[in-house]
């Protein structure tokens, strides 16, 4: 009798803790389907940003290279100055990954195939951020930055910096001259925009590929937990 006490008391201690740990689980799942949903509309934002900053630099090039540039020098030192900073990148939401991953809370789901498929998406944000083309984005900008004293003025450029706000530029009154036409420098910067646009480009195509991967580990998650 006495044994059947006690054992019908760690069982019950026993469903009382699986229930803990099983709301637990449903809890952090539904704060990374949060997190994967601000990553999703992040990778939007990003793209959109992304496509506006190679347009830019599309327009610039043309100008630079058309044979009409004096005169339209307004609109190529504002873009010049814009378009440096105008990053459109953002870093994924991993705040409940991280929290589960270094309280050892992890092994609350269950669902091994789940799992793995949030770790996945984790590494591969992970990776993408840190070694991907948004690295690559910070040299063509510090690349950029060694040859635009060759083509602008730079108390043109310091006049534009008249905003309170240093990453709102002010265009030229008129249009400034550029510092030389020589087709040499002049190439020389372009190929630098060139590269830049090229990065962005591939920056767009890994967005949509890792916001894919969000919107199905999303859908996944909300399969597998029948959440709404």
């Amino acid at each position: 009798m006495l044994f059947l006490a006690v054992f019908c008391g760690f069982l019950a201690e026993y469903q009382l803790e699986h229930k803990i740990e099983k709301d637990r689980e449903k809890a952090y799942i539904k704060s990374l389907v949060e997190d994967l949903k601000q990553d999703t509309s992040g990778f939007r934002v990003s793209i959109a940003s992304q496509s506006r900053v190679c347009n830019m630099i599309d327009t610039l090039i043309t100008e630079l290279k058309s044979s009409n540039r004096n005169n339209v020098t307004r609109d190529i030192y504002l873009l010049a100055r814009k378009i440096p900073y105008s990053e459109g990148r953002f870093s994924i939401n991993n705040r409940t990954f991280d929290q589960m991953k270094t309280s050892g809370n992890l092994r609350l789901i269950r669902k091994f195939a789940t799992l793995d498929s949030i770790t996945a998406y984790y590494h591969d944000a992970f990776n993408s951020s840190a070694r991907g083309p948004q690295e690559m984005n910070f040299e063509n900008r510090h690349d950029l930055f060694l040859v635009l004293h060759k083509l602008f003025d730079a108390a043109i450029f310091q006049r534009m910096m008249q905003s309170p706000n240093p990453l709102v530029f002010d265009a030229p009154t008129s249009n400034p001259p550029l510092l030389t036409n020589d087709p040499i420098i002049i190439n020389e910067v372009c190929t630098r925009y060139h590269f830049m646009y090229g990065t962005k480009r591939v920056m767009i195509l890994d967005n949509e590929r890792l916001m894919e991967k969000a919107g199905k580990l999303i859908r996944l998650i909300q399969k597998e937990y029948n959440l709404k």
